[in-house]
């Protein structure tokens, strides 16, 4: 649930469900609260990775920094 606030007119308006997000690497649809995934910033753009995209970009990240999975 949230809350979303009408920044001209001050009407506030409870949203139950989170909208379907779309990924901002391979453009498919995701529901962020069931299948997972995240969104935030870079700096001041907003991104969405769903959890494939996600994992891929830890993964290639943890590659890079030769960080070793823990068992």
């Amino acid at each position: 649930m949230a809350k979303v606030v009408n920044i001209h007119s001050g009407e506030e308006v409870v949203v139950e469900k989170v909208p379907m997000m779309e990924c901002t690497i391979c453009e498919s649809l995701f529901d962020l609260e069931g299948e997972g995934g995240t969104t935030g910033f870079f700096g001041m753009l907003m991104v969405a990775f769903c959890p494939f995209c996600l994992s891929s970009v830890l993964d290639m990240a943890n590659q890079m920094l030769e960080i070793e999975d823990e068992e």
